[in-house]
């Protein structure tokens, strides 16, 4: 599979979120800036690489950046949509949200790729060169409280998948499943399958003509 040359702009990354840091998609800055909802598009970046609907920019943590490759599976990126570090999907769910994400990359032409992690159990950094992340990309990451209660649900999109979907969609996503309440009756394994799920039918034309 050939290199993907679309990438995030670098005149967005200046305004990247707490999530692009706990992902390790990027080095912790010196403070993590957590805009507000009526900051500017420049000011809040990419769709807010995270979008923080519960935790006040006064609790946001500063995390050092991570890279750790060796937590990457040996299998090739263009075939591993799914990357469970955090050990909390069966083989049977895996196959599950691999369907998902199939269906949602034919429909709607966007690449959506899963992590589960613990922080700081994370492969941080390698992520990116892993899986080449471009315009017409969404991480979901997931991560079982290394972060707090308020960061489990977590979305990085690419700045084309940005114009799909306004900032309130993926607070709505965030805020549904992202929360304690919705983990304690399902656990961390069947909130990530509803996740991926409601994403299909927020980002598929056919289930939005429904």
């Amino acid at each position: 599979m050939g290199r993907r040359t679309g990438k995030f702009r670098p005149s967005l990354q200046r305004g990247l979120l707490l999530f692009a840091v706990c992902a390790g998609l990027l080095e912790a800055p010196a403070f993590v800036a957590v805009p507000s909802e009526n900051a500017s598009p420049s000011r809040r970046g990419l769709l807010g690489l995270l979008v923080l609907a519960q935790a006040p920019a006064a609790e946001a943590k500063r995390p050092e950046g991570v890279n750790r490759p060796e937590l990457l599976p040996k299998t090739d990126a263009a075939t591993t949509p799914v990357i469970d570090v955090a050990r909390i999907l069966t083989n049977s769910q895996e196959r599950e949200l691999a369907g998902y994400i199939a269906e949602i990359e034919t429909a709607a032409k966007v690449r959506l790729r899963v992590l589960t992690q613990t922080f700081p159990n994370t492969p941080g950094l390698a992520i990116r060169d892993y899986w080449k992340p471009d315009g017409r990309t969404v991480i979901y990451v997931h991560d079982t409280g290394g972060l707090g209660d308020g960061y489990v649900v977590n979305f990085n999109a690419g700045s084309e998948v940005e114009k799909m979907k306004p900032l309130t969609y993926w607070r709505q996503v965030q805020n549904t499943y992202g929360n304690r309440y919705y983990i304690r009756d399902h656990g961390d394994g069947d909130t990530v399958i509803d996740v991926v799920k409601a994403l299909k039918e927020g980002l598929t034309p056919e289930a939005n003509s429904k």
